[in-house]
């Protein structure tokens, strides 16, 4: 937990330095190490009564509230999970290729779901960004604690903090605690730019329950200018666990700059109590990974990583699918990956295969299995690669509306 130094306090509003290294991460007090003040301080009946008059009016900031994700029983859903997610979850062992042939299915159906869920995380950042702006922008207008209707008691508290690079994070906080205390939540919202180039908006939604759910994300784009260039960064982490041992994480990363480069990248993971009975070809743990690069002139890299672990008493089994690609700005590369299965008594069997592209018109495919396979062969064949992302600096700027929008420290009135 970090420490914050109190360099004043006005008008409701706290001025923070933050420590050396506290890097940029989130701002504002931490939602964990927080206790809802008692109900015993629970805040006049005459104000609660105007408080609760008012909410309809004063607490529209967010259109999805943590609140809604409050459970009635001792299970917390996976609320940010992605379609893809749960379909590719329970990972088969051998899933792609008995036929090498097949491999360009293999990596369409990957290249489809990939697409599909940058198209839904940019919608998803699109509202992140218009929520936390509205936010920032009302947050001078609401009252400091309240109670809606239904009995929820919630606290509202807004910050500026100075970081060691000279950067000003503006932040608005709202925490809140349900009627009968089982659960509390935390909005945060915040701000930041220089008096150069360097802008950032962000969120952070936490919560918890008396069932022992858990759950959290956070949502960050940024824009800086260096050595002429702008730049673009987004970031998101999600994650949820509860009190049946489940749990599970996204993470995404997004840099794009205006020479056209850019680079992504997304890691999931989930895992559930090792002593879960399963069907056949279903895991405990199950992981993916996958992630592309541009170098603007028409070279890239993709991969993309699955595998899944299986407790079967004694020991564990584990199986997996990987491919990657490598091209030039010139069209020649590299495709290759490997279909993979181990035993927990260590028996273990794997498929390996390549793709060498070189302009010609003609392709060397070869591979090999632990089991006595192997083939090397030349088809005469195009390539295809993607030599550019279809999702760019220029779609990344435009869709950054909030963002851009963002003042300087000096434009900003207090």
């Amino acid at each position: 937990k970090r420490s914050l130094n109190l360099a004043g306090k006005q008008g409701g509003s706290i001025f923070v330095t933050r420590p050396e290294n506290s890097g940029n991460g989130t701002p504002g007090p931490d939602f964990w190490s927080w206790t809802p003040p008692s109900s015993n301080d629970q805040i006049s009946d005459e104000v609660d009564g105007l408080q609760a008059a008012r909410q309809t009016s004063e607490y529209a900031i967010s259109s999805n509230p943590v609140l809604e994700k409050e459970r009635s029983v001792g299970f917390l859903s996976i609320p940010f999970e992605s379609k893809a997610y749960e379909t590719t979850r329970n990972l088969p062992p051998f899933q792609s290729l008995l036929e090498v042939d097949k491999t360009k299915a293999s990596e369409v159906d990957v290249e489809e779901i990939s697409l599909k869920e940058e198209r839904d995380l940019e919608v998803e950042f699109s509202a992140h960004a218009a929520e936390a702006a509205d936010a920032l922008h009302k947050a001078k207008e609401l009252s400091s604690q309240g109670v809606n209707q239904d009995g929820t008691r919630w606290w509202i508290e807004t910050g500026i903090e100075q970081r060691p690079d000279g950067v000003i994070c503006r932040w608005t906080m709202i925490r809140g605690v349900s009627a009968d205390q089982a659960v509390e939540w935390q909005e945060k919202y915040w701000e930041a730019s220089d008096e150069f180039d360097y802008k950032e908006l962000g969120s952070e939604k936490s919560g918890r329950d008396v069932f022992g759910n858990v759950w959290s994300e956070k949502w960050r784009e940024s824009m800086l200018q260096d050595s002429g260039l702008v730049h673009l960064e987004k970031t998101a982490d999600k994650w949820g666990k509860n009190a049946n041992g489940e749990e599970w994480q996204e993470k995404w990363w997004e840099h794009y700059d205006a020479s056209g480069k850019s680079e992504k990248w997304a890691d999931k993971w989930c895992s559930i109590d090792p002593n879960t009975p399963l069907e056949a070809g279903h895991a405990h743990v199950w992981h993916e990974r996958w992630g592309e690069q541009y170098d603007g002139y028409g070279g890239s890299v993709k991969y993309t990583d699955k595998w899944a672990e299986r407790c079967e008493g004694d020991g564990w089994s584990k199986w997996g699918d990987k491919w990657d690609e490598h091209f030039d700005t010139n069209g020649r590369g590299v495709k290759q990956g490997e279909t993979w299965w181990q035993g927990k008594h260590g028996d273990q069997w794997n498929r390996t295969w390549g793709e060498e592209h070189n302009g010609s018109g003609w392709v060397h495919k070869y591979g090999k299995s632990s089991s006595g396979e192997h083939w090397d062969t030349h088809v005469e064949q195009e390539t295809w690669y993607e030599r550019f992302p279809h999702y760019g600096f220029y779609h990344c700027s435009d869709n950054s509306v909030q963002l851009r929008e963002v003042k300087k420290p000096s434009e900003m009135s207090e």
